[in-house]
């Protein structure tokens, strides 16, 4: 490559903590990622919100447009479903990459990239409620321990509930017999309870 050649690339690259190299961020690693310009911008067409064309998607991407719309960036947040400051408050978008890298870890476990980027949209939803986001991220280093001791997708799901974080600990180690049995239980207080089996999703 040559010299202009590494100009240029380096001209490509967005500004550190800019909106572009944040844009170009979730594009990579969104879970159901990741997502070429077109893709972003389709998606926008068909879930409503407001959108604009792929070029400008692509300046945006590339910090050759650094002036979006308060009603780009809430759209593209709502996409991506991240908070709304994500784009504004780095301790924001710090916490939402530390979680979106550990959700895409769930994917050797068999979780699908729509059950992950749902579950991004749950802790994006009650991080707006106001609870702590250091909490929600405890609470996936905790699930990313289990995933790490071979525990199944299907009973993470099942055990991904903040309340019993702690009953879920202490399932590292137990043969799959035995995780099925701790879920039963589960199932079984749910019930007493006058819960369903699964937690409802916030999107249902």
């Amino acid at each position: 490559m040559s010299h202009s050649d590494e100009t240029q690339a380096a001209q490509d690259e967005p500004d550190e903590g800019s909106f572009a190299e944040q844009l170009d961020y979730l594009c990579k690693n969104d879970p159901r990622g990741p997502l070429s310009n077109p893709q972003v911008v389709r998606m926008l067409e068909e879930q409503g919100l407001p959108s604009f064309s792929t070029t400008y998607m692509w300046q945006l991407r590339t910090g050759r447009a650094d002036n979006p719309t308060k009603k780009h960036m809430d759209a593209l947040a709502t996409l991506f479903g991240v908070p709304q400051d994500y784009w504004s408050n780095r301790a924001t978008a710090g916490v939402v990459n530390s979680m979106i890298s550990r959700l895409n870890g769930f994917k050797e476990s068999g979780a699908s990239p729509g059950q992950l980027h749902q579950q991004l949209q749950s802790f994006t939803k009650r991080m707006n409620q106001g609870a702590a986001p250091e909490a929600l991220v405890e609470q996936l280093e905790t699930l990313a321990r289990l995933n790490e001791a071979g525990v199944t997708a299907a009973t993470l799901k099942r055990l991904q509930d903040a309340r019993v974080t702690g009953i879920a600990m202490r399932a590292v180690g137990l043969s799959d017999e035995g995780l099925t049995a701790a879920a039963a239980m589960i199932d079984q207080v749910r019930r007493l309870e006058g819960l369903p089996p699964e937690p409802t999703s916030p999107e249902s």
